[in-house]
């Protein structure tokens, strides 16, 4: 599945690089626009990031992205600054099909187990960011700073016990680079567990990219930059995706 996605920083379009909020690159796109012209050219499902949540949950922009949803149609995930409970339920009831748990899913595993149980696996998507050390793949907390104590496979297993399906990784030395995505990464997910429905995130810039990871069986490519920069279109994505 191809998902385009925008991450939205004082109230505008924005990407950044490797995570770094000093690298911002602002786009003069109206939210709400953009979303419908992604859903007109056939994309079946839209990943949303309120980086001003992320960075401090007390300045979530609601809001702007509840406003620039109404009028979607097809599902989308949303993820950015979800700390408590009371955040699931408001994009849930917002319309959200699927929210995204970043950091929480490292560090309060037993609190992020909870929701699951109380609002059903298929509601999560769990968004594990990944650096490379020695070999092993760790997650990475707070804005990339902190790494986590166990291993990316631990961690996945943890949450696909509780019924969990969705998974978004990122290699974060290609996030926002539109240098070629991580491949190796991809790889070893789905040879860890094939049921696994990994969305590859980073680093995509070429309609050889989706080739290469439709061929590795993942469950979705994320499309930031590269629909922004307009390196193809939507449709092309889509046409590449279903052809490989």
């Amino acid at each position: 599945m191809i998902i385009p996605a925008l991450d939205v920083l004082n109230n505008s379009i924005v990407r950044l690089y490797q995570g770094k909020y000093d690298t911002a690159q602002f786009y003069p796109f109206e939210l709400s626009e953009r979303l419908q012209e992604y859903q007109n050219s056939g994309a079946k499902k839209l990943h949303l990031v309120d980086l001003e949540g992320a960075r401090n949950p007390e300045k979530k922009q609601w809001q702007t992205i509840q406003q620039a949803t109404k009028n979607i149609n097809v599902p989308y995930q949303v993820g950015g600054g979800i700390r408590r409970v009371q955040d699931v339920v408001q994009w849930l009831e917002a319309g959200a099909s699927q929210v995204v748990i970043g950091s929480m899913a490292v560090d309060k595993q037993q609190e992020v187990a909870s929701w699951i149980k109380q609002y059903g696996a298929q509601q999560f998507v769990i968004a594990l960011d990944v650096n490379n050390k020695d070999g092993k793949w760790l997650p990475a907390t707070h804005g990339w700073l902190s790494d986590a104590k166990q291993d990316l496979f631990a961690l996945m297993d943890f949450y696909t016990e509780l019924g969990v399906a969705d998974f978004l990784c990122t290699d974060i030395s290609k996030d926002g680079t539109m240098t070629g995505p991580s491949f190796s990464l991809y790889h070893d997910i789905v040879n860890h567990n094939s049921a696994i429905k990994v969305q590859a995130s980073g680093g995509v810039s070429t309609l050889e990219d989706i080739k290469q990871l439709n061929a590795l069986n993942v469950g979705g490519v994320i499309l930031g930059k590269s629909l922004l920069e307009g390196a193809f279109s939507v449709e092309e994505a889509l046409q590449c995706y279903q052809n490989a």
